[in-house]
């Protein structure tokens, strides 16, 4: 077990695996700061809550100086490899690794570590059903969306972990080790954080770089970006394929999937025996199938599993019927490559939904998909104009801006038969703080028009062909004011159910409008990305430039760190110690207040004197590579 107890720890950035990293650490007794370049008022909860355990804040900036001082510094999968912060932090020989590598000091059992562009979501979750239906005490976490380090908090321990990884948990490993590395494929994708697609190449076949003999690679056969780096691999190499039959490896042949090795060959199910939708997720289930077979898993489990499995929420996600028209929710389909598979397990009728924040990658690829398959093409977010200028005269376009306008207007247009696909190819954070949210809003937007069609308020018609043409001159609907927490907003944030829906429908209407944004820009800004509104994206532009300043700080000493129950002069957080308006009180009510330009400090005298609370050297495993 890895020591961190009294050591430096900061961490940067509060998103879910950040906070699920610095909880993890106060409890171990470091000393954890943990620091985000996001605005305070996105963090209310979360101030209240991490202040009562004595962990500091940062919030709205990066100071150098609170990186300079640390042991260790740990990093949250959306922060940048090269901010300046932490380029000065490794020229001064402070560890720097991501949240996975830290997990993975305090994991016993093998990790399953499965990337690529596309699937990874749905081929994590499909591996652990079917290691579960083995048998077997199975952690299904990573940029699934459950942080990798609530692992280490599970008792008993699970007997094995498989873990989603992107591009970004992966570029900053040091000695971080996948017992089963599977790699689904590979095309440009992340290009608005990786300089070159080959710079994004280099991150994603990090996660072979530590793996030993005695491991194992699964690679798709059938992408050529990914067998080349077959050569450089050191670990047992397992391929799949579903065009072209294996020596070894798992492959199609004669409508079954077959897993051959050795003298081994066994048919594992027909093709026919799998739910999912379309020939990327057949791929899917073979990169799957692959590790499961290596890893030993129950034949028959394995097929059973395979042949329950639904699909993961947003990826390609059936959510209703209306009026003959159907809604798929493809959310998860951040990258043109995604939205292409999407669209291609449809032959007619689509009426897509594109757009979002835009990731440097083309969106022509698209065109030979939209002729006889795609109605129009529905435009959403800042990226929208550059999609519009890529797309044109390839299908027929629509400025619609938000998703609600989007959503609506399909379904106004779609004739019974057809479907409306919201599969953007682009991320969300222009409009939403994920794509979890927007993939919610997206089949909260169709509760609201299923009950407007229920009560004859709206009805899908059809619109002479000319209507359908591009016309930039018409604004999308007004947004609600800036500031302005709607009804709808709150909605946006709870997963749908039977019993919440008639509330959703209710609320909905409006589910988009006040979304926050994860930069912590203004809710009337962010809808100022409209393409239709220049001006107002040149004032968001400018003020992305402007230096920040700092505007939420709260440290915490080393003997105010101490862990509870120890003696020390710490801050005490009681109600019974509130008449002299601590910091935690003043924190409260500062967050209420929409500037906050100013800083808020819990320090003792002895915590600033020099010479006190030197760093330590030891307690955390020896990097394989620098960090």
């Amino acid at each position: 077990m890895t020591e961190v107890q009294g050591q430096r720890v900061l961490v940067v950035g509060l998103g879910r695996s950040g906070l699920a990293v610095a909880r993890f650490l106060s409890r171990r007794g470091a000393r954890v700061m943990v620091t985000d370049q996001r605005h305070p008022e996105s963090f209310a909860a979360e101030t209240r809550e991490l202040m009562a355990q004595k962990i500091g804040l940062e919030l709205g900036c990066h100071r150098e100086s609170t990186f300079a001082g640390q042991d260790l510094i740990v990093v949250s999968p959306g922060v940048p490899a090269d901010l300046p912060a932490l380029e000065m932090a490794r020229r001064k020989g402070i560890r720097i690794v991501p949240e996975i590598e830290l997990a993975s000091w305090f994991l016993e059992g093998p990790i399953v570590g499965i990337t690529g562009t596309n699937g990874k979501t749905t081929t994590t979750a499909l591996t652990g059903e079917i290691l579960e239906a083995s048998g077997l005490s199975v952690f299904v976490g990573g940029n699934i969306g459950v942080p990798l380090i609530l692992a280490a908090e599970q008792s008993p321990p699970p007997s094995i972990m498989v873990a989603e990884l992107s591009s970004f948990q992966l570029e900053m490993i040091g000695s971080f080790r996948a017992h089963v590395a599977v790699l689904l494929n590979l095309t440009p994708n992340h290009l608005d954080r990786h300089p070159t697609f080959q710079a994004y190449v280099r991150a994603k076949a990090r996660i072979f770089e530590n793996q030993t003999p005695q491991d194992h690679a699964i690679l798709n056969a059938d992408d050529p970006n990914v067998v080349e780096l077959a050569g450089s691999i050191r670990s047992q190499k397992t391929f799949f394929s579903r065009q072209r039959e294996l020596a070894n490896g798992v492959f199609v042949a004669e409508g079954k999937l077959w897993y051959r090795v050795r003298h081994l060959e066994r048919a594992l199910m027909g093709v026919g025996d799998i739910r999912l939708r379309g020939g990327f997720n057949l791929e899917n289930v073979l990169g799957a199938a692959a590790a499961a077979c290596v890893l030993g898993a129950d034949f028959g489990a394995l097929r059973r599993a395979v042949r329950e499995f639904r699909g993961v929420e947003h990826r390609l996600e059936f959510v209703r019927e209306i009026a003959g028209v159907a809604f798929y929710n493809d959310s998860k389909a951040t990258s043109v490559d995604a939205a292409a598979k999407a669209l291609s397990t449809f032959e007619r009728g689509v009426h897509l939904i594109l757009g979002g924040k835009d990731k440097g990658a083309p969106y022509a690829p698209l065109r030979p998909l939209l002729k006889d398959r795609v109605r129009e093409v529905l435009l959403i977010g800042a990226a929208a104009d550059k999609i519009k200028r890529e797309l044109a005269g390839a299908v027929d376009l629509f400025l619609a801006g938000t998703l609600e306008v989007a959503a609506r207007r399909a379904f106004e247009r779609a004739r019974s038969g057809d479907t409306v696909l919201l599969s953007p190819a682009c991320s969300s954070y222009d409009q939403f703080q994920n794509f979890e949210q927007r993939g919610r809003a997206f089949k909260q937007l169709v509760s609201v028009l299923a009950e407007e069609y229920n009560q004859g308020q709206i009805r899908p018609r059809e619109v002479a062909k000319e209507d359908f043409h591009l016309r930039a001159d018409r604004p999308p609907k007004t947004a609600a004011k800036a500031g302005v927490e709607t009804e709808g907003q709150k909605a946006a944030a709870r997963p749908t159910t039977a019993d919440s829906e008639p509330e959703l429908v209710e609320t909905a209407r409006a589910a988009w409008a006040a979304t926050d944004s994860p930069a912590g820009v203004a809710s009337a800004e962010m809808r100022a990305s409209q393409p239709n509104d220049a001006g107002a994206v040149q004032r968001l532009a400018r003020r992305a430039r402007e230096p920040r300043e700092l505007l939420y700080l709260y440290e915490v000493s080393a003997e105010e760190a101490a862990p509870a129950g120890d003696a020390g002069d710490g801050l005490e957080l009681g109600p019974e110690n509130l008449g002299e308006e601590p910091p935690a009180a003043r924190a409260s009510e500062l967050l209420e207040d929409g500037v906050m330009a100013y800083e808020v400090r819990a320090l003792s005298p002895r915590a600033s004197q020099p010479g006190r609370s030197p760093r330590k050297s030891g307690g955390f495993p020896p990097a394989q590579r620098g960090a």
